[in-house]
């Protein structure tokens, strides 16, 4: 009888448990993020990468463009191993605009730094092109209160994988449509992460088009979703809309040169 009181007292409380860890969502979100991708050719298999990054946050009356969110420049050396594999190495610059801009007790503008790594793996088919990519990065992170918040130090682990399909030709060259479905998990440690595991869960269809053996741009709609950092059982809901720019310059002698497409990255 004791045993069995044992087995209904455990039980009750492994419900009463789960019923506390059921994920609650924040309403949804709404976000721009307008992005360049720059990667110049210094050398036969090296290339400097620079990102910009231009976002907006919308609110229930405005809608992906009420306030800025975020700036920031992602730099770093790329070195290319063969064609199906590279990786990089840098620093980025990251420029957080206040959550409450009429509240003092807030900072105007903060800063994020962080040094990332990055390894990027290419599979190429026939028709389209495959692509895994790990992502790793350093960061000293802080909240937006002036006087109560101090940077703190943690890791995001980042795994994406997204394809290029072409449209309108059988490959990928210029004026060339294609599509690239992608999705990537970021997760996040610390010790101001306890619970909250999963920063970011990234779902995203767009549409590119190659310009040229340099210029190509694309367009698309993101759905991403994770734990808020102080309640794990919370998660947080946004709808992305992201146009991009990528640029490839070759740096070398002319005589040098070579007039490829980069579809690294």
């Amino acid at each position: 009888m004791r045993k069995l009181f044992l087995i209904i007292f455990l039980s009750s409380c492994f419900h009463i448990n789960a019923q506390e860890l059921e994920p609650e969502f924040e309403a949804m979100g709404t976000n721009l993020w307008l992005s360049s991708y720059n990667k110049f050719r210094i050398g036969d298999k090296l290339y400097w990468a620079g990102e910009m990054h231009y976002r907006r946050i919308g609110s229930s009356t405005t809608p992906y463009v009420d306030r800025m969110a975020q700036i920031y420049n992602r730099h770093g050396l790329n070195y290319v191993v063969s064609p199906n594999f590279n990786f990089t190495v840098g620093g980025v610059f990251r420029l957080n605009f206040t959550p409450q801009p009429s509240n003092p007790e807030y900072d105007p503008l903060y800063v994020e730094p962080r040094i990332w790594h990055q390894y990027l793996f290419v599979l190429p088919f026939p028709r389209f092109m495959l692509y895994n990519r790990i992502r790793i990065e350093h960061r000293w992170k802080r909240g937006s209160r002036t006087t109560q918040d101090e940077f703190k130090f943690g890791n995001r682990w980042r795994y994406n994988f997204y394809m290029k399909i072409p449209i309108n030709n059988d490959q990928l060259k210029p004026g060339t449509f294609y599509v690239s479905p992608s999705m990537e998990l970021i997760m996040q440690s610390g010790k101001n992460v306890v619970g909250s595991f999963v920063e970011d869960l990234r779902l995203y269809g767009n549409v590119g088009y190659i310009a040229s053996p340099r210029v190509s741009s694309s367009l698309g709609l993101m759905y991403t979703t994770g734990q808020n950092l102080n309640d794990p059982t919370l998660y947080r809901r946004r709808l992305i809309v992201r146009l991009s720019t990528y640029i490839s310059l070759d740096f070398r002698k002319e005589e040098q040169q070579i007039p490829t497409i980069k579809l690294s990255d």
